[in-house]
C-alpha cells in the first residue's frame, strides 16, 4: 500500500507539472499557474521528502510547543490516501478548460505606481508612529500590539497595505516585461521594496512570490538561457532560500532592540544556522515550509470540530468589530493554532476545506476554486496581461494564506485600481 501511494502521488505531480509548464509556456501567467505552482511547492516537495526518507519531519525549534509531530508514510496511509484524494480533486479543476486568457503586453488602462506607493508608505508612516516602532523597542512585539489594541482599524489598513504590496509588485513587473523599465532599475527597486517589507513584517511570503514571478517570466522568455545559467543560478537560489528559511528564527532577536548593529545581526544569524543547519533535507522541508503538509496530516487525523463554511464567510464579515460580535469567526490559522496549540497554523487551501466541510470538502474545492477564477477575472475587465500577473500572484497566495483574507486583499486592489482611476480623471478634468 505504501508503494502503491507513492507511486499515485507521483503520478499526480506528473500531472500537475504538466499542466503548469502548459499554462505558463502556452498562456503565460494564469490563476491556475499560480495554483500548480503553490501545489508544487508547498505540498509536493515535502511528499518527495517523505516518499525518499519515509518521513516529513518537524521541526522542534519552530514548532515544539504544538501537537503536531513528524509524519511517517508507513503510519499514515490513511491520511495519505485523503491527501491524494484532494489533489485529484484539484487537478480536476487545473485541467477543466479556463477560456481564453488576455493577451501578453497589451492593456487599456494606465499604471498608477505613484498612487499605489504613495499609499502604502502613508499606511507604512502611521503604523510605524502609532505602534512607537522608531522609538525602539522589540519591533515585532510593538507592531503587534498596535493591532491588537486597533481592532477593525488594523484589520482594513492590514487589507489595504497588502492590496497596495500587489500592485506595486505586479506594476513593477508589468513594466518590466512592457520595456517600459529596464531590467537592472527593475531588479533594484523590486528587490528592495520586497527586501523591505520582509524586514517590516517579518514575512516572506511577498519576496518569495516576487522571485517565482520573476523566474517563470524569465524562465518563458529566455528558456535557453535561463538553462544555460543554471550552474550559475543554483547557488544564489540555494543561499537565498536558506536565508529565507531560516529568517523565521532571526527576526523575532534581529530586531529585540530596535535597528540591529552588523554585530547583532551576525549573532542572530549564527544562532539561526545552529537551529537550522544547511543539510539537504532540512533546506527542502524550511523552504517549503512543510510544517503546512504536517498541519493537513493532523487535521485529517484528528480535527473533528467541522466549521460548515464560517471561515468563508469571513469575507463578508470582516468589517464587524469584534467588541460589537464576540463569536464573530476567526480566521483559520487562528482556529488550528488552538486546536493544534501554538502559534497560529497554516492550513492551506486543502486544511481549511477539510475543516469546514470533513469529506464534501473533495468535491466543493475544486468548485471554489472555479468561482474564484471567474470571479477574480470579472473584477478585472480591460486590465489583460497585467491582471494574469495578478491572478498568478493571488493563485500562489489563496494556495497556501486563509481563503477569506486574501479574497478580500483581492478585493481591496480592484478597489484601489477604481479609487486610482477616479483621481487620474479628476486631476485632467481639473
Amino acid at each position: 500500500m505504501q508503494h502503491l501511494l507513492s507511486f499515485l502521488f507521483i503520478v499526480e505531480f506528473c500531472l500537475v507539472l504538466f499542466l503548469f509548464a502548459y499554462q505558463l509556456f502556452e498562456k503565460g501567467l494564469t490563476f491556475k499557474g499560480g495554483i500548480s505552482f503553490g501545489l508544487l511547492f508547498f505540498i509536493f516537495i515535502p511528499i518527495w521528502v517523505m516518499i525518499l526518507t519515509g518521513r516529513i519531519e518537524l521541526s522542534v525549534a519552530d514548532f515544539g510547543t504544538t501537537r503536531l509531530g513528524d509524519i511517517f508514510l508507513k503510519d499514515n496511509l490513511p491520511a495519505s490516501f485523503k491527501l491524494f484524494i484532494y489533489i485529484g480533486a484539484i487537478i480536476c479543476f487545473l485541467y477543466f478548460p479556463s477560456g481564453k486568457e488576455k493577451r501578453e503586453g497589451s492593456n487599456s488602462f494606465k499604471i498608477r505606481l505613484g498612487f499605489y506607493f504613495v499609499l502604502y508608505l502613508s499606511i507604512t508612516l502611521i503604523v510605524l508612529e502609532a505602534s512607537g516602532i522608531l522609538e525602539g523597542g522589540n519591533w515585532y512585539a510593538n507592531r503587534h500590539d498596535f493591532y491588537e489594541s486597533s481592532g477593525s482599524f488594523a484589520v482594513l489598513i492590514t487589507f489595504i497595505l497588502n492590496a497596495c504590496k500587489v500592485l506595486i509588485i505586479t506594476s513593477l513587473v508589468f513594466k518590466w516585461i512592457n520595456k517600459e523599465m529596464g531590467f537592472y532599475r527593475f531588479l533594484i527597486l523590486v528587490g528592495a521594496f520586497t527586501f523591505w517589507d520582509m524586514i517590516f513584517t517579518g514575512n516572506r511570503i511577498f519576496v518569495f512570490c516576487t522571485a517565482i514571478i520573476i523566474a517563470m517570466l524569465f524562465l518563458r522568455k529566455y528558456p535557453k538561457k535561463t538553462i544555460v545559467l543554471i550552474p550559475v543560478l543554483l547557488p544564489i537560489v540555494f543561499f537565498s532560500g536558506y536565508f529565507a528559511s531560516i529568517f523565521r528564527h532571526m527576526r523575532g532577536p534581529l530586531f529585540l532592540n530596535g535597528i540591529p548593529t552588523p554585530e547583532v545581526f551576525y549573532t542572530t544569524l549564527k544562532n539561526a544556522i545552529k537551529l537550522d543547519p544547511p543539510e539537504p533535507v532540512s533546506f527542502f522541508l524550511g523552504i517549503s515550509e512543510s510544517v503546512n503538509v504536517n498541519v493537513i496530516y493532523s487535521i485529517f487525523n484528528e480535527y473533528e470540530h467541522y466549521l460548515f463554511g464560517s471561515t468563508y464567510l469571513k469575507t463578508l464579515l470582516f468589517y464587524i468589530p469584534r467588541s460589537v460580535w464576540q463569536e464573530k469567526p476567526e480566521s483559520i490559522t487562528v482556529i488550528a493554532g488552538d486546536y493544534f496549540g501554538g502559534p497560529s497554523l497554516v492550513t492551506t487551501i486543502i486544511g481549511e476545506m477539510h475543516m469546514n466541510f470533513s469529506y464534501l470538502g473533495i468535491v466543493l474545492l475544486p468548485l471554489l476554486l472555479w468561482f474564484t477564477e471567474r470571479v477574480l477575472k470579472r473584477m478585472l475587465p480591460g486590465y489583460h496581461y497585467f491582471g494574469n500577473i495578478l491572478l498568478f500572484f493571488f493563485g500562489i497566495l489563496m494556495f497556501r494564506m486563509p481563503y477569506s483574507d486574501e479574497f478580500l486583499v483581492f478585493v481591496f486592489v480592484v478597489l484601489i485600481l477604481f479609487f486610482s482611476k477616479l483621481r487620474f480623471k479628476y486631476t485632467r478634468a481639473s
